[in-house]
């Protein structure tokens, strides 16, 4: 009965995830802000470097203004070649003599949010976020460690819920478990796996490419809708499936690696880093918390319903989860190679 209902929820929430991954923003990548880092020459001369998302093809656009007067240089710009990652552009700010409050504003902010890391002459290092409604930077001011706390917790929370395949891979975790006991104990081995290896690479104690990662999260969901179609032999179960804290861990070693890949992406200055990533990895648990909770109530809601209850609605989602996942990966695979 318990995977009856556990099919019937993932059934629902796989047709939601399958209509967001037609939307061009989603295409399985976790959201990624723009980022801008501003390191100040002088009293009156800073150095911007503004790296632009690009999702799938599409190039984000966001231009620095100075309000109060001042000049632009810019210093460099270069384009991402393969339709992802991210466009980086560098600019020489200079503001006026008597400009004691320098002040940008970026425009293009629209349906993005653009995450900005100001240090100063003194190294005070200063992480504020702008969107729609508040693009203006003032580089004197100061910012509160709670807006930075705030900040990264809300970053990673944003992170994990629009990375449909890290979604999709905890959604067959469950499915794959054979009851809510085992499920804790898998989930809190992939919670554990995933925190050990975003930690590691934030701090750059190891590197791997981002694309091998990418691809590799798209096969581990392939195994699990692979292990899902196997017949589940009570007298003779396969190794996965006497210990699915097992498969939850390796690959949470992999997804960490994607998650660290958002943090990463901002260049963050190391001073910084051990808040950003405690607050970034509580965000990213909260998001997973959050993402369980829904689940769980509409197993409940769907469980109720007799028309989901017919056995069509069994390999359904396995279907769907396997023809998502293997087309991120011919995708991956692709970028990997060119």
């Amino acid at each position: 009965m318990y995977k009856h209902k556990i099919y019937t929820a993932i059934y629902m929430v796989l047709l939601i995830a399958l209509n967001l991954a037609w939307i061009p923003q989603a295409a399985a990548h976790p959201y990624q802000p723009a980022v801008g880092l501003i390191t100040q020459i002088n009293n009156h001369q800073y150095e911007l470097a503004l790296k632009l998302p690009v999702v799938a093809g599409e190039h984000t656009i966001i231009t620095p203004k100075l309000p109060n007067g001042g000049v632009i240089h810019l210093l460099s710009s270069q384009n991402s070649l393969d339709g992802f990652g991210m466009d980086l552009q560098r600019y020489l700010l200079v503001f006026p003599a008597k400009n004691t409050a320098p002040l940008i504003t970026f425009q293009g902010l629209n349906n993005i949010q653009l995450l900005t890391q100001t240090t100063n002459q003194n190294g005070q290092i200063n992480t504020l976020e702008l969107y729609r409604g508040h693009n203006h930077l003032l580089l004197a001011g100061k910012v509160s460690t709670w807006s930075t706390v705030r900040l990264f917790v809300t970053l990673g929370i944003t992170h994990i819920l629009t990375g449909i395949d890290h979604l999709m891979f905890v959604a067959g975790l469950l499915l794959f478990t054979r009851d809510f006991r085992t499920f804790l104990k898998a989930i809190t081995c992939f919670t554990l796996a995933h925190s050990i290896t975003l930690s590691l690479s934030a701090l750059n104690l190891i590197h791997v490419p981002e694309p091998p990662v990418e691809a590799g999260i798209a096969l581990s969901i392939l195994f699990l809708c692979y292990e899902l179609t196997r017949p589940n032999n009570k007298d003779q179960p396969t190794l996965s499936r006497r210990f699915p804290w097992l498969i939850s861990f390796s690959f949470g070693l992999l997804h960490g690696l994607g998650f660290a890949s958002a943090l990463k992406a901002a260049g963050l200055q190391q001073t910084s880093i051990p808040l950003a990533l405690a607050c970034f990895n509580v965000g990213v648990e909260i998001g997973q918390l959050i993402f369980l909770s829904i689940l769980l109530t509409l197993l409940k809601i769907c469980s109720k319903i007799a028309f989901f209850q017919q056995r069509i609605f069994q390999q359904v989602p396995l279907y769907i989860m396997g023809i998502m996942a293997s087309f991120w990966f011919i995708q991956r695979i692709y970028i990997v190679f060119h």
